[in-house]
């Protein structure tokens, strides 16, 4: 079993420092540099993704493939040296649901270390949630009031339900859109009976623990890469904005809307997606699984809009790091 010897917690940072934040995804490696200071990120220096997807097949083979590996250390190598370059002081290198989910993740984590020299932290689906919850309350605006925080993943859905900057509870559910796609998607465009069996299982995987929390004045707030896209392609082809990848902050999608967008992008081939405004061409084969996984949210909560933030868990982890010494 892997021991995992976090980092995170402790000391506060009060002095201004920079920092970066690697985070591996199932679907894509995210780098993060900011700027620090009294527990709050001063400046956003550079953000940067790469789809390497290191979840391909975990849920079908519970391994990392040597091919995803070797992909996804290749862009942690890559985002180091950006980060060096850019002057990171520190750099937190975390890993989500594929690794967690994987036999051979303490291989996977050895292998960074031997390349990087850095140690590879994995995180449980808990602490996920509430980095997630961390970093998005980093924006002024959504640290007052009621939220409930949505984080589709790859390999897993995080929850988190805080009022205030204070959480009041989190947990995370192993349904992701890689994981659906694999499973539930084999046609071009996908069959109607695929997507109803997508979300027949979304529902049934998140339908008890998500009709227990009641919106009550609260609003709901999506992060990730699924929610930015949709919120890219709502503004490019209804609205005829230009794309803007830093412009989705506090953009508001109907629930009608991301109903309507689901219908249409699970119509279309694959070719055609990966031509779509405001998508790219990488995230064309797993946006219809995101998709239905955000409706069926909204459903079952009855939630009408949903607001995007422009920042999640990995601006968590920048908060959470421990003072150098």
């Amino acid at each position: 079993m892997l021991v995992i010897k976090t980092q995170l917690g402790g000391g506060k940072i009060k002095d201004k420092m920079k920092l970066a934040c690697i985070d591996i995804g199932t679907n894509s490696l995210k780098l993060v540099v900011a700027d620090v200071e009294n527990q709050q990120i001063t400046d956003v220096v550079y953000q940067g993704a790469a789809v390497t997807r290191i979840g391909q097949g975990v849920d079908k083979n519970r391994k990392l493939l040597p091919e995803a590996m070797d992909r996804t250390l290749n862009v942690i190598k890559t985002s180091i040296q950006e980060a060096e370059r850019i002057g990171a002081q520190k750099i937190t290198i975390v890993a989500t649901s594929a690794v967690r989910d994987a036999q051979n993740r303490d291989e996977f984590a050895q292998k960074v270390t031997d390349r990087t020299g850095l140690e590879l932290l994995v995180l449980s689906g808990d602490e996920e949630a509430k980095l997630t919850y961390t970093g998005t309350c980093s924006y002024p605006e959504l640290r007052s009031g009621k939220i409930i925080l949505v984080d589709v993943g790859g390999g897993s859905s995080d929850f988190v339900v805080g009022q205030n900057g204070e959480m009041e509870d989190a947990f995370s559910i192993d349904t992701g859109f890689i994981r659906l796609t694999e499973e539930f998607m084999r046609s071009d465009p996908v069959a109607p009976d695929e997507l109803q069996s997508t979300v027949d299982h979304v529902k049934s995987m998140l339908q008890n623990r998500l009709a227990a929390i009641s919106m009550d004045g609260r609003h709901l707030v999506g992060v990730g890469g699924t929610i930015s896209c949709l919120a890219n392609m709502y503004q490019a082809i209804y609205q005829r904005m230009g794309i803007r990848w830093d412009n989705i902050h506090g953009f508001v999608l109907q629930r009608k809307e991301i109903t309507g967008m689901l219908r249409k992008l699970s119509q279309m081939k694959l070719e055609d997606r990966q031509k779509m405004p405001g998508l790219p061409p990488n995230r064309a084969d797993v946006i219809v699984a995101g998709t239905a996984i955000f409706s069926v949210i909204m459903e079952i909560l009855d939630a009408k809009e949903i607001t995007v933030s422009g920042r999640g868990m990995r601006f968590g982890v920048l908060l959470s790091m421990k003072e150098l010494v």
